[in-house]
């Protein structure tokens, strides 16, 4: 059986208030009325142990997320650089077909010129000779 007036004065000297005090010592009377709600020194390892386990369980996984993220990261880095590369390539590919396409627009529009040309000196010396 526990003492409530003792521990109350002890609690007091031990700077809470009177109410605080009280209020304790009133639940520790309580609690020790059914000790089945107690927890032994053995219970207690345990559940330290387990929880010790349980938090480096947890580091575990969150190491390897971390991991994980780095990963993700190291692809998204990769993805990134290949779509730059791409997109330079691709602006070159225009670059070229651009190029292409304005020599051969010159060359026919030369030809044509040419054929144009070819056909009026024609017509100029047929009608000439007439």
């Amino acid at each position: 059986m526990i003492d409530t007036l003792t521990l109350k004065e002890t609690f007091e000297s031990n700077g809470f208030s009177a109410t605080q005090a009280s209020s304790l010592s009133h639940a520790m009377h309580e609690l020790a009325k059914d000790k089945a709600h107690l927890a032994t020194k053995e219970e207690l390892h345990q559940v330290r142990n387990e929880l010790k386990n349980d938090i480096k369980e947890v580091r575990e996984e969150i190491k390897d997320v971390r991991g994980e993220i780095k990963d993700l990261r190291n692809q998204m880095t990769n993805l990134w650089d290949c779509l730059k590369d791409l997109r330079k390539e691709m602006t070159k590919d225009m670059e070229n077909l651009e190029n292409r396409l304005l020599h051969k627009l010159t060359y026919r529009t030369m030809l044509s010129q040419l054929s144009i040309g070819a056909i009026l000196v024609t017509l100029m010396i047929y009608f000439h000779q007439q």
